[in-house]
């Protein structure tokens, strides 16, 4: 095998190009993930905050919650419905940072990649250069 410089550039700069393609892509796909994930948070504080009200009424209509009322049942159910409220959240926040930490394993696993191919081909350029310089030592 000649050693044709030309041709190993070649493969660098197209390792290069794909890896900056799969790279940009996974930051975009991040992107739209965080975006989702404020989003849905976003609305579930939307809801617990827009339930508060009509969870005080619910308990109001059956004489369990208003002034000058001191309910166990109210206070036993307000502890359960923030109780709730906060496992929820928890669980949609390690949600989004689960997805997030996939993000960043798949980016890792880009640039290993890239790493590995750029040292095969540098190894497959200095063994051409290798073969090349004995081939020429021999004539």
């Amino acid at each position: 095998m000649a050693y044709d410089p030309a041709a190993f550039e070649r493969r660098r700069r197209a390792t290069g190009a794909g890896f900056t393609a799969q790279s940009s892509m996974n930051e975009y796909a991040r992107m739209l993930a965080q975006t989702r994930g404020s989003r849905s948070l976003g609305d579930f504080e939307r809801n617990v905050t827009q339930a508060i009200p009509q969870f005080g009424r619910t308990y109001g209509k059956r004489g369990l919650y208003g002034q000058g009322v001191k309910s166990g049942i109210f206070n036993r159910a307000l502890g359960e419905f923030g109780a709730n409220a906060a496992r929820s959240r928890g669980r949609l926040q390690e949600d989004i940072a689960q997805e997030q930490r996939g993000f960043d394993l798949r980016g890792e696993q880009y640039l290993s990649d890239y790493d590995r191919l750029m040292k095969d081909i540098a190894e497959e350029e200095a063994s051409a250069i290798a073969q090349t310089s004995a081939s020429l030592l021999n004539l």
